[in-house]
């Protein structure tokens, strides 16, 4: 009688996530280090994830006030 094979779930690739703070070179092709950034690049680049950051905390704020869902 044959066996039976229990299914296994499908593996998942764990994203990788860039490391914008390490020191030395980056291990993913040409992506620069932060350190490495002209210093006005770094400067919007912080002011943008900042307000990504903000809208979407104040999204959530409204959703959740509003309908009663959150994201």
């Amino acid at each position: 009688m044959p066996r039976l094979k229990k299914q296994r779930p499908a593996r998942r690739r764990v994203p990788q996530q860039v490391d914008l703070f390490a020191v030395g070179l980056s291990t993913i092709g040409d992506v620069p280090t932060w350190s490495g950034l002209p210093t006005e690049t770094q400067v919007a680049l912080t002011t943008l994830m900042t307000r990504l950051i903000l809208d979407h905390a104040d999204k959530r704020r409204i959703d959740s006030a509003g309908d009663g869902h959150d994201l």
